[in-house]
């Protein structure tokens, strides 16, 4: 079927950058776009009004953790400074007394609130890193998103225990690493290309050096990308110091691990030497900028950019508004480097499209020309805080936000239009995850403790209503 989304704004791609077509036509037949252009006067078999709204390349999330965002941060860790191996960790993934809080349809149910609202901020391919993979290759299949994931392992993994970080002794064996590789198999190709899974050892200092000499033989015998973080806290750099007198750039450098095919989140506390060392193996990495400025800590990203290196967004186990990141990750940038121009709202977009794409290895996603993807987003401009305007980036990175997205096409298939998602119950899906998540903080707060409310809790009356 061919479609035609008619007189819009359009953010379009001249084979090398994007460029803006003030009013013009997109149209896709099938899971292709055919043509972008001012007008195209050839038939469609549908045609979508693209009056008044901005019509955008599918936005590209690049470092998500589904479950951790609903089980931790709504409204429990924010104003906590950093909580890392406090809270997070040890609900997360457990400790070696106690499970982790989040499990079987429990763990699916708040993975599927996060993925349905990651596509309704405009995002039609994300990148999710996650133990619980199965459930999020599941829901990305019901929602229709495009999807790349891969299976957070491990062998050792940290949590606070009485203000010290405890690093537990590896283990042999790493049911995890066995269960990606499987996934592997399973959905190669899945849903016509829609579901690819990577490799996901979580970070240098929860996997040991054997584990990650292992996953890069096997990302090199499979032909798939690697997902990974890196010196993404003060205590995984000393630990890696204290382990192998290196900083984790150089460990991973040194044995190998780098390279094009890998996508690390974070890159917080690095020195100039190991921007030299991640910038020599062709590395992305993933900047997620709201994952530390709310707890006082610089998110570098300029100084990777400044060095020719691939820079990508992604919201982690945030709020899921990738166009509110981005905005966070160019102030924020400005404000480290004291230069308004040291990041702009091109350089913000470009991150999480053309950039996005570069690090899946993909060339015909995150544009919109004739060959591309069809995967579209359309912008909602009639409203009075988006309208009017001139610079189409400006307006949508400074004034717009997930609420202002009123269609989403990915892979030709319309899954959100008129803010309505097509392809789940919302109100579903909302009401269970705040059912389960409401029970798992009842049991957390019972056995380890959450922190206190900023404000304390009313009474259920505060007197009679004297008349």
């Amino acid at each position: 079927m061919k479609t035609k989304i008619s007189g819009g704004s359009v953010i379009a791609f001249d084979g090398s950058r994007h460029v803006y077509l003030e009013k013009g036509d997109v149209v896709f037949e099938g899971s292709r776009i055919i043509f972008v252009g001012e007008r195209c006067d050839g038939k469609a078999d549908r045609t979508i009004d693209g009056t008044g709204k901005l019509v955008l390349p599918g936005l590209i999330n690049i470092h998500t953790h589904s479950l951790s965002a609903p089980l931790m941060y709504r409204g429990i860790l924010e104003d906590e400074g950093q909580t890392l191996y406090k809270y997070l960790l040890p609900v997360r993934y457990g400790t070696l007394s106690r499970p982790p809080y989040a499990t079987g349809r429990d763990a699916y149910l708040l993975s599927r609130v996060t993925l349905l609202e990651i596509l309704k901020s405009g995002v039609t391919t994300v990148f999710e890193q996650t133990d619980n993979l199965e459930d999020a290759i599941r829901i990305a299949q019901t929602l229709g998103i495009r999807f790349y994931g891969c299976h957070s392992y491990y062998n050792g993994m940290p949590y606070e225990e009485s203000g010290r970080v405890v690093y537990p002794k590896f283990t042999e064996a790493c049911p995890g690493f066995e269960e990606n590789l499987a996934l592997i198999k399973e959905c190669r190709d899945a849903c016509g290309g829609r579901i690819q899974v990577w490799l996901g050892p979580h970070a240098p200092d929860t996997c040991s050096r054997d584990l990650l000499v292992e996953t890069r033989k096997k990302a090199d015998e499979l032909k798939v990308g690697i997902g990974t973080h890196i010196a993404q806290s003060l205590t995984e750099v000393n630990e890696i110091r204290r382990r192998m007198e290196k900083t984790p750039a150089e460990f991973l450098g040194d044995i190998g691990f780098l390279g094009e095919d890998v996508i690390a989140a974070h890159a917080i506390y690095t020195t100039s030497s190991d921007v030299e060392i991640m910038a020599r193996s062709r590395m992305t990495v993933a900047h997620c900028a709201s994952s530390y400025v709310k707890s006082a800590v610089h998110a570098p990203m300029a100084r990777y950019r400044k060095r020719g290196m691939n820079v990508v967004l992604g919201t982690d186990q945030n709020a899921m508004d990738l166009i509110d990141e981005m905005r966070l990750a160019m102030f924020s940038s400005k404000l480290n480097e004291d230069d308004p121009l040291a990041t702009t709202c091109l350089d913000v977009f470009n991150a999480v499209t053309l950039n996005a794409a570069r690090a899946l290895g993909r060339h015909d996603i995150g544009r919109l020309c004739p060959g591309a993807k069809a995967d579209i987003v359309l912008v909602n401009m009639a409203q009075a805080h988006l309208s009017p305007f001139r610079d189409p980036l400006k307006i949508l990175v400074y004034h717009a936000n997930q609420n202002d997205v009123d269609t989403v096409i990915v892979d030709g298939e319309t899954v959100m239009e008129g803010r309505n998602v097509l392809t789940l119950d919302e109100k579903e899906a909302v009401f269970e995850a705040k059912e389960v998540a409401g029970r798992i903080w009842g049991k957390a707060e019972a056995e380890i403790g959450l922190p206190a409310f900023l404000i304390p809790k009313a009474i259920s009356s505060f007197g009679e209503v004297k008349r």
